[in-house]
């Protein structure tokens, strides 16, 4: 399993004409070992790609996790709880090298936060942490690497656990 597979068929589902994101975000899943790891040397650049496989992945389980996260940031989306501001927060952050996962989480709180009762906290949060992602890559495709870098920290830190329920599904 791996949060950095969902997390592509994620970017992958929500579909832009754009044709520099598209680059960033091919470059992205590009940089995915075979382990599904992002190698990175601390800075978002790529150092290696592991040529191993996990043969015990479901492929296509990830990419269905995957694109039910993106409906569901897509709804958050289409009902206006993500506001622009924490995009621009975000932006802002990532240029004047302070985007930190303390900030990040902050960033997905304030959206959640905004969410009605009754919503599936962890999934919800998936979502929330890579729609924002997209976004922020949306606006300004080079720091898509960066954002994704810091949400895939933030996600495994916080919900490795969900991510691996989900997972087990079959």
């Amino acid at each position: 399993m791996s949060v950095e597979r969902i997390f592509i068929s994620f970017l992958e589902y929500q579909k832009t004409s754009d044709a520099e994101y598209q680059e960033q975000l091919k470059a992205l899943a590009h940089c995915i070992d075979g382990d599904g790891d992002l190698e990175t040397d601390g800075h978002a650049t790529i150092t290696s790609i592991s040529p191993e496989g996990s043969p015990d992945v479901d492929e296509d389980l990830l990419r269905r996790i995957g694109a039910q996260l993106a409906q569901m940031g897509d709804q958050f989306e289409r009902e206006g709880m993500i506001d622009p501001k924490v995009i621009e927060t975000l932006i802002n952050d990532i240029l004047n090298e302070s985007l930190t996962e303390d900030r990040f989480a902050a960033a997905v709180q304030s959206v959640l936060n905004k969410l009605p009762p009754g919503i599936e906290q962890e999934k919800a949060c998936l979502a929330v942490a890579m729609n924002l992602t997209s976004k922020v890559g949306r606006n300004i495709p080079g720091l898509l690497q960066n954002c994704f870098s810091t949400a895939v920290t933030f996600i495994q830190r916080n919900y490795m656990s969900y991510v691996q329920l989900l997972t087990r599904q079959r």
